[in-house]
């Protein structure tokens, strides 16, 4: 919840900043504002609708629908009849209908079947690199603990951003706790492989950029507290200390709400001197960019609460 809330605290600050996103097309509106409950009545109505369908489109939109009445608890009481109608549907000559149900069916199976399926998808054409990552990212958090080094060793593999963007949304201690030992290492590893950098250009601060390195260095930290027993604080302000970090990446994590409670945390305002007088030198830099000197103004406001 608090990963979510960073997110939206950034997305809010730096909507104006960021490139309009292309429209939805009439098929994911419609898959998107339909939500049914997990009830048996209602698999047998979106399967039915589903056999009827005759425009791909109105297939494509009853798969979704189908893919989201399967429940981890099995509400309906029909997760294996779900689950057979993704499998036939998967293998589907339309490559979109089949994309539609492969991506379901890989979060309902077991950590090995979602592997199987994930990587015969990228051998069949269907799916590219950046999805097969993303998708074990977003399995990664319920495979069962030993197959979760296999997980990240998988996302490594594809290099993927995207896949370890999708890794570190939502990363907490819920996350890391359970995990083996070589699991977290391997995690570390591949994060200190992904450093994020903003564009070269001085004056472009993207709200993406923000939030991709604000969530990769809380993730770093976390991690590294397990790795080497070296504390989240130290981590972070080793950092944030750097005289050569850009200092767009100050005000990113600083601007979160992890950034503000490590700042409280530490309870005094000269371990973060530097790093304010820098983020502030850079939003003076750039007048016209009126949300980053609120951002900036905000969390100058949070230092000078501290005591000195």
């Amino acid at each position: 919840m608090k990963r979510t809330l960073a997110i939206l605290a950034i997305c809010a600050s730096f909507t104006a900043l960021a490139a309009p996103a292309a429209a939805p097309s009439a098929t994911v509106r419609a898959g998107a504002t339909v939500r049914l409950d997990p009830t048996a009545a209602n698999v047998k109505r979106v399967r039915a609708a589903l056999h009827a369908a005759r425009s791909e489109e109105h297939k494509i939109d009853q798969v979704r629908l189908l893919g989201s009445l399967y429940s981890r608890s099995n509400a309906s009481g029909m997760n294996d009849i779900i689950m057979g109608e993704l499998r036939t549907l998967a293998a589907s000559p339309s490559r979109r209908i089949a994309r539609s149900a492969i991506y379901p069916l890989a979060q309902a199976v077991g950590a090995d079947d979602t592997i199987e399926i994930l990587l015969r998808a990228k051998r069949a054409g269907l799916m590219e690199s950046e999805e097969i990552a993303g998708e074990l990212a977003r399995a990664l958090r319920f495979a069962p603990r030993e197959q979760q080094l296999r997980y990240v060793q998988l996302i490594a593999a594809e290099q993927s951003r995207y896949g370890v963007d999708v890794m570190i949304m939502g990363f907490g201690s819920e996350l890391l706790d359970p995990m083996l030992p070589e699991t977290r290492q391997a995690i570390g590893e591949l994060l200190r492989r992904t450093r994020i950098d903003f564009p070269r250009n001085a004056d472009s601060f993207g709200y993406v950029d923000a939030i991709r390195y604000a969530g990769w260095l809380h993730a770093s930290a976390l991690t590294e507290q397990w790795v080497s027993r070296q504390p989240y604080e130290v981590t972070v302000m080793a950092h944030l200390d750097d005289p050569e970090l850009d200092p767009r990446k100050l005000i990113a994590y600083l601007g979160t709400p992890e950034g503000k409670e490590l700042m409280a945390r530490v309870g005094r305002r000269a371990p973060f001197a530097g790093a304010v007088r820098r983020a502030s030198g850079y939003a003076d830099a750039y007048p016209r960019s009126l949300h980053v000197k609120k951002l900036v103004a905000d969390i100058v406001g949070s230092w000078h609460k501290l005591p000195a």
